[in-house]
């Protein structure tokens, strides 16, 4: 339920607050402590028309769905962008939708295929076609439908219409005698362009006020994943005589605005065009005498886009001077799309023109995956099979797939990592040929089982009969990608492909997966394959708000000091395993460190599937047909024979 912080609308006197605010932080700064900002406390009594803090304009599940969509593995973030000073780029990570926001000329790019590349930002999501004109409830049931399947996009494209029919009710004095009427409630429908900024601790963004020729009226922004205190300005110079000929007040105009995660801002009117506003950069805040901490805040800047003012000019009656005019300013047209994920150089509904050479190659691997599953996986393959293969946890179902196909099958192990099947295969008087892209995790299954007979102790699944052992020290396995598996066609009689599936980031790369493992198993033959599913168990401690999400990985640098990502010599020469963690982090994108716990976490690239979704690829597929399917420890399987 939404509920509206009001803003009071009254100029006082702050010398004094202000005041004890500055002997207090000298205070503070004579022991070594940092200085104590100031609360928002002090300027209650302050006001700016036209702004309104609404709370809750979101719910959690909401806010949940939109930051795994925004942030997550497919966040279209921005290429760098000049500041407007030209001493550098913009240091946060922003997206744009709609048009660009181009912070080196504080101007909208209007024309994107004029403007180029830079310019062909994401479109701004949009509703189905049978959602577009609906009713307020219908709104509203399609955005839990969206929550509930975890799609953020749809969410997304729901909350921003969900904004543009919002009847704000104008909280200045001027509008109290208008009060219920209609001149005291404003919309804003012609929203066309949003930016996501996202501001980690310690970040903020400068005082300004928003571009008068590229947008409108009405500027919203959405918080969320954290609270932060905004702080607002008057722009008009204390001595300057006001519209009505006043004289101008000399006391602070400076209003400390505090908003909360889920809350809705609006700047309208004065509080738009006049009053400039800026998140000063720090680590906390003080609300009502209350110090928050700053965490990592994701703000939705929902605008309109307005058309170049245009300069007309015309003759007096007299015969006099030219007279020049500003021609209206009109929004830019809407560009959508309800195509997930979002791209950069993608064209939307309005522009069908853009080069095929522009967009990836579907079977090229993407950076995503490149950096978030393929460098992390080499990096912690050491770590990986101590802590999961040496374990032994294997999937029931896989298992008892590979103990009930005949003997002496050839099992194709499709992403096998550190070949915690290949001992199940062997017992069971089959042939395994195993493959995966990450060099270092196969290393780890050569040798990695113990004899029956001998009494070094181990899981049991990793005990082999000493008749296996040959094939234990020298398992057939080979580097290579499930996009082109280096098998001969119809070559094997099974397949195995466990926890791959979830690292592909396209539904494009999916399927072709699916059909290199059709393609070397021969007809009749069966293959096995499981992925992440979205639907967890109420045990477990995985709950995804996405499909698309990012798992972290916490590793410890004496396992990373193993690996070899072209840091050894250097690992090998440093004690402190804290310098060792740290190089890792720098040598690792997406890696982050964390002091507290001496630990590199570094972001795994899943895509979690929804129930039914791994039988629709297949159906995708000719030469297929499903044998079983179902759900296993978090898991969906589908049991598949080749037609």
């Amino acid at each position: 339920m939404m509920s509206e912080a009001e803003i009071t609308i009254e100029i006082t006197n702050e010398s004094e607050p202000h005041h004890d605010n500055i002997v207090h932080n000298l205070e503070r700064f004579d022991k070594g402590e940092p200085p104590r900002p100031q609360c928002t406390s002090t300027t209650d009594s302050v006001v700016v028309p036209g702004l309104q803090c609404i709370h809750d304009f979101i719910t959690e599940q909401e806010e949940r769905a939109l930051i795994a969509c925004l942030t997550g593995p497919h966040a279209p973030w921005a290429p760098a962008q000049c500041n407007f000073s030209k001493t550098g780029n913009v240091k946060r990570r922003v997206q744009h939708y709609g048009y660009v926001f181009d912070y080196e000329t504080a101007n909208v790019l209007r024309d994107r295929e004029k403007e180029g590349e830079k310019a062909l930002c994401p479109p701004m999501p949009c509703l189905p076609d049978n959602y577009k004109s609906c009713s307020d409830e219908k709104l509203s049931c399609f955005i839990q439908d969206a929550v509930k399947n975890a799609s953020g996009w749809d969410v997304l494209a729901g909350i921003i219409e969900r904004v543009r029919r919002y009847k704000f009710v104008a909280k200045d004095p001027m509008s109290q005698q208008h009060k219920g009427t209609e001149e005291n409630i404003r919309s804003y429908s012609f929203i066309n362009q949003m930016t996501v900024n996202e501001y980690k601790p310690g970040e903020g963004i400068g005082s300004h006020i928003d571009t008068h020729s590229a947008f409108g009226d009405g500027i919203m922004s959405i918080s969320l994943g954290a609270d932060c205190v905004m702080n607002f300005k008057s722009s008009r110079d204390d001595n300057d005589d006001d519209d009505d000929g006043n004289h101008g007040n000399t006391n602070m105009k400076k209003k400390l605005v505090y908003l909360p995660a889920r809350s809705l801002l609006l700047m309208s009117g004065p509080a738009r065009y006049t009053w400039s506003h800026q998140i000063v950069t720090r680590m906390t805040d003080c609300v009502n005498g209350k110090i928050i901490p700053r965490k990592t805040r994701i703000s939705l800047t929902l605008r309109t886009a307005i058309t170049s003012p245009r300069i007309s000019t015309t003759t007096t009656s007299s015969g006099g001077d030219d007279e020049s005019t500003a021609d209206a300013t009109q929004p830019l047209p809407l560009i959508t799309s309800c195509e997930y994920p979002p791209k950069w150089r993608d064209c939307g509904v309005i522009n069908t023109s853009c080069s095929s050479s522009l967009l990836q190659h579907d079977f090229a691997t993407p950076d995503t995956e490149k950096n978030h599953v393929h460098a992390v996986y080499d990096a912690i393959a050491t770590q990986w099979h101590h802590t999961r293969g040496k374990r032994g946890v294997l999937w029931p179902r896989a298992t008892r797939f590979v103990k009930e196909l005949p003997k002496g099958s050839i099992i194709a192990d499709v992403g096998c990592g550190d070949g915690k099947y290949f001992p199940a295969v062997w017992e069971a008087g089959s042939y395994v040929i195993g493959t995966d892209i990450s060099e270092p995790l196969l290393h780890t299954s050569i040798g990695s089982c113990v004899a029956a007979d001998s009494n070094v102790a181990g899981p049991e699944t990793r005990i082999v009969s000493t008749s296996k052992l040959g094939l234990n020290n020298r398992p057939a396995i080979a580097v290579a990608d499930c996009m082109q598996i280096p098998l001969r066609t119809s070559s094997c009689d099974a397949a195995l492909c466990i926890a791959v599936m979830h690292h592909l980031s396209t539904r494009a790369r999916r399927i072709r997966c699916l059909k290199e493992l059709g393609r070397i198993v021969k007809r009749g033959g069966l293959i096995n394959i499981q992925a992440w599913a979205l639907e967890q168990e109420q045990s477990s401690r995985r709950k995804f708000s996405g499909t698309d999400v990012f798992v972290p990985f916490h590793a410890q640098p004496k396992y990373l000091a193993k690996s070899s990502i072209g840091l050894s010599t250097i690992v090998e020469q440093k004690q402190d395993k804290k310098e060792i963690a740290k190089m890792y982090t720098d040598a690792y994108k997406g890696a982050q460190y964390n002091e507290e716990k001496d630990l590199v976490v570094f972001q795994r690239y899943c895509h979690m599937y929804k129930k039914g979704e791994l039988e629709d690829l297949v159906a995708q597929i000719g030469g297929l047909e499903i044998v079983d399917s179902g759900f296993e420890c978090g898991n969906h399987f589908v049991v598949l024979r080749v037609i």
